[in-house]
């Protein structure tokens, strides 16, 4: 499977809900940054990353955009969409409560491939639109 194969078939995990065959696709080693200065290291901490956005936005789907990469590195541009029905963690540890609206954020992640796994991913979203469509900024 090359590079953008093994995107589309992590993509294509988070849509189906399916944690396992999800975390397949990733090293041992891996490492997920994500807005607010945080980093999820390690198969545990991708069940952490998974269970933010799982949790708090339990009928969410990625539609894709853009796909595009080689040599290990692989652009993904999509947007995320989904209920706020669910505690939201935030980066300093506290939750959101659920509003109950439904967000529809672009979003973009920067992969990186080794041997044929996914080693880490970056994301890229604006927060303050999410806060915004959530009720919580106006």
């Amino acid at each position: 499977m090359d590079d953008l194969q093994l995107i589309r078939s992590e993509l294509t995990a988070w849509n189906d809900k399916d944690l396992d065959g999800w975390l397949a696709l990733y090293s041992e080693k891996s490492v997920f940054d994500v807005p607010g200065g945080i980093r999820f290291e390690g198969l545990d901490g991708g069940r952490l990353f998974w269970g933010g956005y799982q949790n708090a936005f339990p009928d969410n789907r990625v539609v894709e955009r853009r796909l595009f990469g080689q040599d290990g590195q692989v652009l993904f541009e999509g947007v995320f969409e989904g209920t706020h029905s669910g505690p939201l963690p935030t980066p300093d540890g506290q939750m959101v409560e659920p509003t109950n609206r439904p967000v529809r954020v672009p979003f973009s992640l920067i992969y990186l491939v080794e041997n044929g796994v996914i080693v880490g991913h970056s994301l890229y979203f604006d927060q303050l639109d999410m806060l915004t469509q959530l009720g919580l900024l106006s």
